[in-house]
């Protein structure tokens, strides 16, 4: 299939070149959340806008980070709709091994490229709390976060899914995928929803802990954990302060795994 895509990549923060091949320079779209600030790539001309520019550009807030530029993406339906598949990064995710070679190589048979793979059973291990008890409380003993998006996810879908079917899993994490654009425009209309209830603004009254974003990411991956997609894991390297196990898979050998599929 003939495949057309573009990476958003949410900044806020001086890009570094090195992490950008230049074969990829009409696939990236840099959204600058910080429009006060000026940022650039020496040599590109490069595709960029700031946030609030976005065509249907709905403001939630900087506590829901990359979430808010994932959910104008997908209002802003004039920006993808001669896409066949749509993706996102962060600043701070070494994309050093992606090419356009590379990339069209696999989004012609996978619906699902997972750059930030976790183990469930690691980031559950974390306790990270979604309890109406104890808001403010980013962790601790309490109402794990996935048990509450899981029970979200059971009754927007009327399914009975149970939180023992993503132990031992692979999950997408850092809200880091390219998905086929029907996928992400589907799990969309579920985010889209809890959203609009303002239900995560709960668990950050004082709008200080950015919660919103951290429990948005992880209703990607139960999301797409559940969704039975074509799927393959390529890892980028995330030059953050790790709060979680992150699964250290060889980027070369994952690579060849898939290439050996084709």
């Amino acid at each position: 299939m003939d495949v057309k895509y573009k990476l958003f990549v949410v900044y806020h923060n001086q890009l570094e070149e090195k992490y950008y091949d230049l074969s990829l320079k009409d696939e990236y779209y840099f959204v600058n959340v910080k429009p006060n600030n000026s940022f650039e790539l020496k040599g590109w001309e490069l595709n960029t806008i700031n946030q609030n520019e976005l065509p249907s550009f709905v403001p939630l807030g900087k506590e829901y980070t990359e979430s808010e530029v994932i959910y104008n993406v997908y209002k802003s339906g004039q920006l993808h709709e001669s896409l066949s598949h749509i993706g996102f990064l962060q600043h701070d995710i070494d994309s050093t091994i992606l090419s356009k070679e590379l990339l069209d190589g696999l989004l012609a048979n996978h619906e699902h490229i997972n750059f930030q793979p976790y183990t469930f059973n690691g980031d559950y291990g974390q306790k990270i709390l979604m309890d109406p008890r104890y808001p403010n409380r980013k962790t601790g003993k309490g109402l794990n976060c996935y048990d509450a998006i899981l029970e979200d996810y059971n009754n927007y879908y009327q399914t009975k899914h149970k939180i023992e079917e993503l132990e031992g899993k692979t999950i997408n994490l850092c809200s880091a995928f390219i998905l086929k654009k029907d996928v992400f425009i589907s799990m969309m209309q579920f985010i889209e929803t809890v959203i609009a209830s303002g239900k995560l603004n709960e668990f950050d009254t004082e709008r200080k802990h950015r919660i919103q974003g951290g429990l948005l990411e992880r209703y990607y991956a139960v999301w797409l954990a559940f969704a039975s997609l074509r799927s393959c894991e390529v890892p980028l390297e995330h030059l953050f302060h790790e709060t979680v196990l992150q699964n250290r898979f060889s980027v070369k050998q994952v690579i060849k795994k898939i290439l050996r599929r084709e």
